[in-house]
């Protein structure tokens, strides 16, 4: 019976069997303990990642915008706090469902579709962080999102900062807009400091000077539950605000310049001749810039830019024009330094002027007689710089207007300047393959044919007429103040200073002071105690055949645009203004008074001493 039980004990088949068990139950728990080694050693911290992530989630703290100051100190952008709606993508349960539920309850200024696809995309590339789906919101919106909290997982209402503009649409060209950084933009950032939500200079100074004026984001790691509420705070990283942008505008001036242009389409450019300062630079129509700060609708933005009236471009400058009767003290400066026309000789004006088979018109139908040059400039008589055209030619006229500045890149600190056109006979061979004809000469000394100028060109042009030759280089910016508190400031550039005859230059500004002074065609920019020089323009859009027909009588689109260009006091020139405005009419009577509405504000609190009424 032993024997028996020891042989079926000893049996081999048995043997094999539970050795093979034991080598399975070895090699299970080696298993096991592997797999426990590899997520409690070797993966240890990408579960600890996703556990902390499915509790702790990252705010993004943004940091204030500096301010844009106005010469005074004044702000003209600035940052305020704002009700923001934020989305942290990972905590939304159903999005179609819930965007509804918020377009139901609340009315957004946003597209739904854009929101849907902004937050999809944000949970494909960082699904705990958060991104503003919403700025600005009303106490009334805030108080119903929090209301349907429960309704909304994921959705939150955060304090934020955001840009503002106090002077709505008085600066909106100067100072530009902000907008939010696209994936472009955020590929392209040097320093690799932008993420998904902030906003950067998209335009004028704001573009410019982003690198200034944005600050440093911080960020907050908060706590939440189950519905992604925020619970508490682990731990906080304080922002920091952007630097400070200091200007030579005048918010004075530039609200001037908004209210004497009123609803009409133009410009209005004031600069310090003798440094280049820019005082007020307006264009009209405008934008506000703070629709732009909110988020601005897809709808909106198309209908800006499908405006005919061009309310996104800013004339002053990139805006070309004829510059009309603006330009005949340029031709004048050009005779006189060239010595090709005496002042004193006479043309007779009988009201037109023929060359060949062609019959060009004075602005005044019966003529102005025998005139002189000083008599010409006053009353801007045609037919006087018909034959000084002529006369002096394409090439000697446009050598001196583009060292003067006019149709050329005046390096004003703002981007997106756009470059006139002073032609030669250069430019009539190269680009458009022809030779150059008397004609073009005849109308180019009225300012008429290829010509083009922007307001901007103009306002340098005339500052180195009143200065007698400098050309100084136009700045809107006059100091910045960085993020790490250090200053740097810009001093007047002088870009060139040209080699005019005293005696040319003071008789040109004694004729422009005659245009406004001595019965001239600006007589309304006249002001007592303070002489004015300047030139009015009415520079022609479309050609009309036959009689001459007013102006106020044409369809709008093809009435004449109204120029006035002016500096005061003539003796000792401290402002320049230049004024255009689209399909005005005429110089004097539309531009003109805006160029003194500035002048009358510029002169409110500075004293002048008495004043030789013919100036220099």
């Amino acid at each position: 019976m032993t024997d028996r039980i020891r042989k079926r004990e000893q049996d081999p088949d048995i043997i094999r069997r539970s050795r093979l068990l034991l080598y399975v139950a070895i090699g299970a728990f080696v298993l096991l303990l592997g797999r426990l080694y590899w997520l409690q050693v070797a993966e240890s911290d990408r579960y600890r990642n996703l556990a902390e992530n499915n509790r702790l989630r990252l705010r993004t703290v943004r940091a204030s915008r500096g301010l844009i100051l106005d010469r005074k100190g004044r702000a003209l952008a600035e940052t305020q706090g704002s009700f923001d709606l934020a989305c942290s993508p990972v905590d939304v349960k159903n999005l179609e469902e819930e965007i509804g539920l918020l377009a139901e309850i609340v009315e957004f200024d946003v597209d739904d579709n854009e929101v849907i696809d902004k937050i999809r995309s944000a949970k494909l590339s960082n699904p705990y962080t958060s991104i503003t789906v919403a700025r600005d919101l009303r106490f009334e919106q805030v108080s119903v999102i929090e209301f349907n909290r429960e309704s909304l997982p994921g959705f939150s209402v955060l304090v934020e900062a955001k840009r503002s503009y106090p002077y709505g649409t008085a600066f909106a060209h100067v100072l530009g807009y902000v907008g939010e950084a696209s994936p472009e933009e955020m590929d392209q950032s040097e320093d690799g400091s932008l993420a998904m939500g902030d906003q950067i200079g998209k335009y004028g100074i704001e573009r410019l000077m982003d690198n200034v004026l944005r600050g440093v984001n911080g960020g907050r790691k908060v706590e939440v539950d189950a519905a992604g509420r925020d619970q508490r705070l682990v731990e906080e990283v304080p922002s920091r605000a952007g630097g400070a942008v200091h200007t030579w505008l005048d918010a004075d001036l530039q609200v001037t310049a908004q209210e004497a242009l009123g609803s009409r389409a133009g410009a209005v450019i004031a600069l310090a001749p003798r440094t280049g300062e820019v005082l007020a630079f307006y264009s009209a129509p405008a934008f506000d810039p703070n629709v732009f700060a909110r988020g601005i609708r897809k709808s909106d933005w198309q209908a800006l830019n499908s405006d005919p009236r061009k309310p996104m471009q800013n004339k002053g400058l990139q805006g070309t024009y004829s510059p009309g009767s603006t330009i005949k003290p340029f031709l004048a400066m050009t005779a006189l330094e060239e010595k090709m026309q005496e002042k004193g000789k006479t043309v007779l004006c009988p009201g037109s002027y023929r060359l060949g088979n062609r019959v060009f018109r004075c602005w005044r139908e019966k003529g102005h007689g025998a005139v002189d040059m000083y008599r010409a400039i006053v009353q801007s008589c045609d037919v006087y710089f018909y034959t000084l055209g002529l006369k002096l030619g394409p090439d000697r006229v446009a050598k001196l207007e583009k060292a003067a500045g006019l149709g050329t890149i005046t390096g004003i600190d703002l981007p997106g300047e756009r470059k006139g056109l002073v032609p030669d006979t250069e430019w009539k061979r190269s680009v458009v393959k022809e030779r150059w004809y008397d004609y073009e000469s005849v109308i180019l000394g009225i300012g008429q044919g290829a010509i083009h100028l922007t307001p901007l060109e103009m306002a340098v042009g005339y500052a180195t007429l009143a200065t007698g030759g400098e050309v100084m280089r136009p700045r809107v910016v006059s100091k910045v103040i960085g993020k790490d508190g250090m200053v740097r400031e810009f001093s007047p550039e002088m870009q060139r200073k040209l080699p005019w005859n005293p005696e040319n230059v003071e008789f040109i500004r004694k004729a422009l002071a005659g245009v406004v002074n001595d019965y001239g065609t600006g007589g309304g920019a006249k002001l007592p105690g303070i002489v004015v020089g300047g030139k009015t323009g009415t520079a022609q859009v479309a050609s009309v055949k036959g009689k001459m027909i007013k102006s106020e009588d044409l369809p709008y689109e093809i009435r004449d645009h109204a120029w006035f260009v002016a500096f005061a006091p003539v003796d000792d020139p401290q402002i320049v203004v230049a004024a255009l405005v689209e399909h005005g009419g005429h110089g004097g009577s539309a531009a003109g008074p805006i160029v003194k509405a500035m002048m009358q504000e510029f002169f409110r609190t500075r004293f002048v001493g008495p004043q030789r009424k013919g100036g220099a």
